[in-house]
C-alpha cells in the first residue's frame, strides 16, 4: 500500500471517528436535554407540592389559632361572670352586715336606760367631786404670784438666752437701744419743762 492510500484510509478513519463522535455528542446532548426537561418537571411538581402542603399547614395553624382564641375568649368570660358573682355576694353581705349593725345601734337607743340607784348617782357626784377639786388645785397653783412671776422671767428669758443658754445678742442690743432712747426722752423732756 502506498503512502496515498495510508492517508486516504487514515482520513477516512478520522471521518467516521468523527462522524461517531458527534453521533455520540448529539445522543449525549438529547439525554441530557431530556433529563433537564424530566428534573424540571419534577421540581416543578415538588414545589407545587410543597405550596399545597404549606397552604394547607397554614389553614390548619389558622384553624386551631380561632379555636385557642374563641376557647381563651369563653375562659375569660367565664372568669368574669365568676368575679362578678362573687363581688356582688360580697356587697350583698357587706350590705346586709350593715343593715343588722344599723338595726342594732337603733334598737340600743330606743331601749331606755335602766333606773339608776341612789347609790350609783353619789358614787358619780364624788368621783366630779374629786375631779373638780384636782383642776381647783391646779388652778391655784397656776395664779398664784411666784408662779406667775417664774413664768414671766421664763418668758423674758427665752426672749435673750437661746435653748442652748447662750444669750442672744441682736435681742440684747435692742433692748438696750429702746432703754438709751427711753432715758434720752425723758431727758429731752424734762430740758423743755424746765
Amino acid at each position: 500500500m502506498t503512502d496515498a492510500n495510508l492517508s486516504e484510509k487514515a482520513a477516512a478513519a478520522v471521518d467516521t471517528a468523527a462522524e461517531k463522535v458527534t453521533d455520540s455528542v448529539r445522543t449525549a446532548t438529547s439525554s441530557v436535554e431530556k433529563t433537564a426537561s424530566t428534573a424540571a418537571a419534577e421540581a416543578t411538581k415538588a414545589t407545587e407540592s410543597a405550596k399545597a402542603a404549606t397552604v394547607k399547614a397554614a389553614d390548619e395553624v389558622k384553624a386551631d389559632a380561632a379555636k385557642a382564641a374563641d376557647a381563651t375568649k369563653a375562659t375569660a368570660t367565664k372568669a368574669a361572670d365568676a368575679t362578678k358573682a362573687t363581688a356582688t355576694k360580697a356587697a350583698d353581705a357587706t350590705k346586709a352586715t350593715a343593715t343588722k349593725a344599723v338595726d342594732s345601734v337603733k334598737a340600743a337607743e330606743k331601749k331606755p336606760a335602766p333606773p339608776r340607784t341612789a347609790a350609783e348617782i353619789e358614787a358619780d357626784l364624788d368621783v366630779v367631786r374629786a375631779r373638780l377639786a384636782g383642776r381647783l388645785n391646779d388652778l391655784e397653783d397656776y395664779v398664784a404670784p411666784k408662779n406667775v412671776a417664774k413664768r414671766g422671767v421664763t418668758s423674758v428669758k427665752s426672749v435673750f438666752v437661746d435653748e442652748y443658754g447662750g444669750v442672744k445678742p441682736d435681742r440684747v442690743l435692742m433692748a438696750v437701744g429702746a432703754v438709751v432712747l427711753l432715758v434720752g426722752l425723758r431727758a429731752v423732756g424734762r430740758r423743755r419743762n424746765r
